[in-house]
């Protein structure tokens, strides 16, 4: 893929937090110490300073052009310092609450019953999700399942950088790293053969298969993967996004589940595309009440490669 369009060339893409080891440990350290309002007002200035130093403006400004239309420069720049600071906001939550500091904020669910009576049934569950809003704000839901949870991430932090963040957490969930490889699939599928959840993220490829659907008015590449997986072990897939609200209050969006299939060859190609594209559909309709809480900082509509083709893997 080329440099330019390649999430991995672009810190959002790249599976590491930006700041450094030290960094990070301040963040963690005035969280821990002095509180969220302290910590937000720290993600301020960092905001602020990545508004113009980030290689990531460009892609962020083109995003805003297809939410909010031509906005003049100043209130362009004001944007992008807004949509980094949510982020920073973002990460300040994602620490507080993988630290067990849930009582600093309140949530509220709609479709928690999809996802319960999918548990019920016994044969596992895929949660399929976005960048969009806090992911981890939804373990408030899934740690009352009572069921093994596991989540997927691309993870190319420092063995320094993981220590650290694995320490300054009280993870209650198995972390299942992405390198890229066909085998990934591997343990996501066992763990859902066993009856247990698989969260995965559902607009970023990582190479894996992916098909080209409308968004925002353009083509962009959207990953299948999951549900080339939830087919093969048989499970129930279910679209859920944790969005933010005022006054550190969290909503969780749970959609009617999906029971994906593999279909005939020939028509695979189109199945797998209208799964995408609803998918994509439900995650516009959340991602509409807060534009800015999106956080794909690269350029997501360029994709000079063609979508990846599945590859048969032989599974245990």
């Amino acid at each position: 893929m080329a440099a330019e369009a390649s999430p991995a060339a672009h810190w959002s893409g790249s599976g590491q937090l930006r700041g450094g080891r030290w960094g990070i440990w301040l963040f963690i350290t005035v969280l821990r110490f002095l509180g969220l309002r302290f910590a937000y007002a720290l993600a301020g200035p960092c905001a602020l300073y990545f508004s113009f130093a980030s290689p990531d403006v460009a892609a962020t400004m083109d995003y805003h052009r297809r939410i909010f239309g031509k906005v003049p420069w100043w209130k362009r720049r004001w944007l992008v310092a807004k949509h980094f600071f949510s982020f920073g906001q973002a990460l300040v939550d994602r620490t507080a609450i993988l630290a067990g500091q849930t009582c600093r904020f309140s949530f509220a669910f709609d479709g928690e019953h999809h996802v319960r009576e999918m548990v019920a049934e016994g044969n596992g569950v895929l949660l399929l999700t976005a960048h969009l809003g806090n992911w981890e704000a939804a373990g408030q839901l899934l740690s009352r399942l009572d069921v093994p949870v596991n989540v997927t991430g691309f993870d190319n932090e420092t063995s320094q950088m993981r220590d650290l963040l694995t320490r300054s957490s009280d993870v209650k969930f198995r972390l299942i790293p992405l390198t890229g490889s066909p085998t990934d699939t591997l343990p996501l599928v066992a763990a859902l053969r066993r009856g247990e959840i698989v969260a995965m993220l559902g607009d970023r490829a990582y190479g894996s298969p992916a098909r080209p659907v409308s968004f925002l008015g353009d083509t962009a590449a959207f990953p299948v993967g999951g549900y080339v997986m939830a087919a093969i072990a048989g499970a129930p897939l279910v679209h859920v996004f944790s969005m933010r609200e005022p006054g550190g209050h969290y909503h969780f969006f749970g959609f009617p589940p999906e029971h994906p299939h593999m279909p005939p060859r020939p028509q695979r190609d189109a199945y797998l595309t209208g799964c995408a594209t609803r998918f994509v559909a439900n995650m516009e309709s959340v991602l509409r009440r807060d534009p800015l809480q999106w956080y794909n900082f690269y350029p997501f509509w360029k994709n000079p490669e063609p979508p990846v083709r599945p590859k048969p893997t032989i599974l245990p």
